[in-house]
């Protein structure tokens, strides 16, 4: 859909919304199994009609200025979904919504409250340049596909609690002016922190780190703390910075840790385990 039709449906409500998903939802179905989708049909027939799908399938809210609240809760977007500069005056809620395919919000600007809770990201979740002027909550949402937060901006509090990162999770300069929660939170790709500021409390408790991790030139100024948290795969933390407390408990056994200031105190005790570098 283009803009004009994306918010002619968007003003219809969930249940006029949800029924047009289903709809491309059931013709993409009906394409698979006739092989017009993958494998049997002309391959430049089939281009031309996944093209012609994934244009039907679009939400396009590109650039759009949202007055007051902007509710998309529970909304299905079956195809891609383009808030890329959106900007939101009040609230906006996309708690429980589906996207099926990549989320796009480069750039877009929350004023209001950001709440993504239990939302579902199929595929790629791209948040890069995104300004949360707001609380940005992210608690238990699941992102199957890579998500990147590089270069966001969160000048409230941040909350991933027992958030689900299946693909690489990237967060490279991006700044947390107050509190950045991830309690919990499960990273099953690759987390990279690089050169990210931490200006409020940091907080990776019982966090699972299964791919790599990186933490380079990291700066915590608030308290950091990654008590029971584990680590399964390469963890480098390159030059940190410290101001506040920060506690690491039992140190991933296979890490390289370059802190430039307090390694002693943010490891407590742990540094044995550590190849100082």
């Amino acid at each position: 859909m283009n803009q004009e039709e994306s918010l002619a449906l968007f003003g219809r409500g969930r249940a006029a919304w949800n029924a047009w998903a289903e709809q491309r939802l059931a013709e993409r179905r009906k394409l698979e199994e006739a092989g017009d989708w993958t494998g049997d049909s002309d391959l430049h027939e089939q281009d031309i009609t996944k093209l012609a799908w994934h244009d039907a399938a679009t939400a396009d809210f590109s650039s759009h200025e949202f007055e007051g609240m902007a509710d998309f809760s529970g909304f299905v977007f079956p195809g891609d979904a383009q808030f890329n500069k959106a900007t939101f005056s009040g609230d906006a809620r996309f708690s429980n919504a589906a996207f099926l395919l990549d989320a796009l919000f480069r750039e877009a600007a929350f004023s209001g409250d950001a709440l993504f809770l239990e939302t579902a990201f199929s595929g790629g979740a791209w948040f890069s340049e995104a300004a949360f002027k707001g609380d940005a909550r992210f608690s238990e949402a699941a992102f199957k596909g890579d998500a990147l937060f590089g270069k966001a901006a969160f000048s409230s509090d941040a909350l991933f609690p027992e958030t689900a990162f299946s693909g690489d999770a990237l967060f490279g300069k991006a700044a947390f002016s107050s509190d950045a929660l991830f309690p919990e939170t499960a990273f099953s790709g690759d987390a990279e922190f690089g050169e990210t500021a931490f200006k409020g409390d940091a907080w990776f408790s019982e966090a699972v780190f299964t791919g790599d991790v990186l933490f380079l030139e990291t700066a915590f100024s608030g308290n950091a703390e990654f008590s029971n948290a584990t680590f399964s795969g390469d963890a480098l933390l390159l030059e940190l910075s410290f101001t506040g407390d920060a506690g690491f408990g039992e140190a991933p056994s296979r890490a390289i840790c370059w802190s430039s200031n307090r390694l002693s105190r943010a490891m407590q005790g742990s540094t044995n385990q550590f190849q100082g570098r």
